[in-house]
């Protein structure tokens, strides 16, 4: 017969469960952010190239814009700040996220070693 995980056990599953999910969020918004730092270095590059009074066109909900290069460059480059900022920010929340999950995953193996001594040296947790 099966034994039962004590509730103890599924407490701290159930918290590590949640901190893998917020982690996994995290690391997906900053790949969006990264992405989009990427392809805004990008023009910007593509922008130095051209001289200053070449036409240039933003779009704007479904049209075309023409603008000065200097205005989309300042827009770019304050974009730029503002998703570099929020990918460090992020970065250091994945850094702490990832110092909790490991502190509660040992926390849990502890437990586990406590309520089956006989899995001691095994991955395998009973089912519950």
């Amino acid at each position: 017969m099966a034994e039962k995980i004590p509730p103890e056990v599924q407490t701290q599953l159930i918290k590590l469960q949640q901190l893998q999910k917020q982690l996994d969020n995290l690391t997906y918004e900053r790949s969006v952010i990264d992405s989009e730092l990427r392809e805004i270095n990008k023009i910007l590059e593509e922008l130095s190239k051209l001289s200053a009074d070449t036409p240039v066109y933003k779009i704007v909900g479904n049209i075309l814009v023409r603008k000065d290069k200097a205005s989309i460059e300042q827009e770019l480059n304050d974009r730029k700040e503002i998703l570099e900022l929020r990918s460090r920010t992020y970065l250091k929340q994945e850094s702490l996220l990832r110092k909790q999950f490991e502190d509660l995953q040992k926390n849990v193996n502890d437990l586990l070693q406590r309520y089956y001594p006989q899995l001691k040296g095994s991955s395998n947790p009973p089912k519950a």
